[in-house]
């Protein structure tokens, strides 16, 4: 496969997940996560582990289950009434090794309670190929403005 291929695969994959994001199907969501994967949302710029500073969000596919359940049952105050958003990414990146590597930025737009919030910043992916398509290892979402003052844990969807 070439490397054009391989970059518009992966491009529709990444779409693919912003579209189940937006459209709230949140188990085929799920499913595109591998069973120990981890989703990470730093809380500073550049930081480099989430495992010595605190976080917006670091959660397993465990972690990612428990809050879509919430979500489905809307049993998260977070969420209500439940949130409507749009997921744009451009300038997709691609790298391979042993997991593709996958880059974006992001724009994120939220909008719930007569309030509309955007949010910009970078997102990385560690994908594992499965069959013509792939499996997320890791996913991480480095907020532009991460460091501001509140705001951001009123997310209840993923960004």
């Amino acid at each position: 496969m070439s490397s054009l291929e391989l970059w518009h695969r992966v491009q529709q994959f990444l779409f693919q997940e912003a579209r189940l994001l937006d459209e709230r199907r949140l188990q085929e969501w799920l499913a595109l996560y591998a069973e120990d994967a981890e989703y990470w949302v730093p809380y500073a710029w550049g930081q480099k582990s989430p495992k010595d500073h605190v976080s917006l969000f670091y959660e397993t596919t465990k972690l990612l289950g428990m809050r879509v359940d919430r979500l489905e049952r809307e049993l998260s105050p977070l969420d209500s009434p439940a949130s409507r958003v749009n997921h744009y990414l451009t300038n997709v990146r691609v790298e391979e090794g042993a997991e593709l590597t996958a880059s974006a930025n992001l724009l994120f737009v939220e909008y719930r309670r007569g309030e509309q919030r955007w949010f910009a910043g970078r997102c990385t992916w560690r994908l594992r190929p499965r069959g013509d398509a792939f499996l997320i290892a890791a996913k991480r979402v480095d907020l532009l403005n991460a460091d501001q003052d509140g705001g951001h844990l009123r997310f209840a969807v993923p960004f």
